[in-house]
């Protein structure tokens, strides 16, 4: 078959098949996974707070067992666009690893999930306590709310992943890939992809003009506290 047969014949199925109507069909078959691993994250947030609560400060944990921190030195000193790029590279990394984590029964996926909640809920907490409730929710939500979405359908597609070679294993579907689901679930990949490009931008950009506006004179009353 000759490469304009078959440029012909994807022509001919994205147009009984339009991107917007994979879409709708994917989030449709997606949904559950999407939100159990939205309930991963939140279980994770929650044992984060309470480890905070009682006296285990994983930045500086972190910090002693491996000699540096979370964030590779360098990180603050970066301009947005290139900012915006290792944000990217590395939020793509832990998107397309909660994918493939359904080749380790979901294993782990499931643990991306719980512990980028347990490391958001722990340093989020230290950072309300020492700076402000107010705070944390402008230093995270103006981005969060495009790059945990984004997360979030990643591990979903890799829970769904699992459950269809479950499927294909007990003999209730006669095979885990189809050309319908490679590509309703590749227009949600991409969605969610796109949604990490936004969040880079927006955290690079506007999260950091934001505290910058608005908690200036505190944070300066901080640094310059004895």
């Amino acid at each position: 078959m000759d490469h304009s047969s078959r440029r012909a014949r994807l022509r001919a199925f994205v147009g009984d098949y339009p991107p917007r109507a994979a879409l709708v069909d994917a989030w449709d078959e997606h949904s559950r996974y999407v939100g159990f691993a939205a309930g991963l994250f939140a279980v994770g947030v929650v044992i984060g707070v309470l480890l905070l609560a009682a006296g285990y400060n994983l930045l500086e944990i972190i910090a002693e067992l491996l000699g540096e921190g979370l964030f590779p030195e360098g990180v603050g000193e970066m301009g947005g666009f290139e900012l915006a790029q290792f944000l990217l590279v590395n939020n793509t990394r832990a998107f397309l690893l909660s994918i493939g984590g359904a080749l380790t029964l979901g294993l782990l996926t499931a643990w991306a999930m719980l512990f980028n909640g347990i490391i958001v809920g722990n340093v989020g907490a230290v950072v309300a306590e020492r700076v402000g409730v107010d705070y944390i929710l402008v230093g995270l939500l103006p981005h969060g709310i495009f790059e945990l979405p984004a997360l979030f359908i990643a591990a979903g597609v890799g829970f769904r992943l699992l459950y269809r070679f479950g499927q294909r294993i007990l003999g209730s579907r006669n095979a885990v890939f189809t050309k319908p689901y490679l590509y309703r679930t590749g227009v949600l990949i991409l969605a969610g992809w796109l949604l990490l490009v936004v969040a880079a931008f927006v955290e690079a950009f506007v999260t950091p003009a934001l505290l910058e506006t608005l908690f200036a004179e505190r944070l300066e009353g901080m640094n310059g506290a004895p």
